[in-house]
């Protein structure tokens, strides 16, 4: 795994006109790499167990992974926060990991 050269590399959600915290990527995988399609599927093999726990659906294809849910206009507030507890929940997996 890169851990230079990647400090311009961040991450932030923005919902309803408000933005969560910046967050740091610290290192990845060099684009190219004979590693990287299988340090990836490594990477995210445990989407399948933790996304349905929160009644979350996912689709990944390539390198490009979607978390999503249905819900009425008025719910978005708390399907918001369903999908916050799963990418905490997810993160939370990946640091164990990583």
């Amino acid at each position: 795994m890169r851990t230079n050269n990647n400090t311009d590399r961040t991450f932030q959600v923005v919902y309803a006109g408000r933005k969560s915290a910046v967050v740091i990527i610290p290192c990845s995988v060099l684009q190219g790499s004979v590693l990287g399609p299988r340090l990836f599927i490594l990477y995210i093999a445990d989407l399948a167990d933790v996304v349905p726990a929160h009644d979350v659906k996912h689709h990944a294809y390539a390198d490009d992974t979607q978390l999503y849910l249905r819900c009425h206009a008025q719910d978005a507030t708390t399907a918001a926060h369903r999908l916050e507890v799963c990418i905490t929940d997810c993160n939370a997996g990946w640091k164990r990991v990583g």
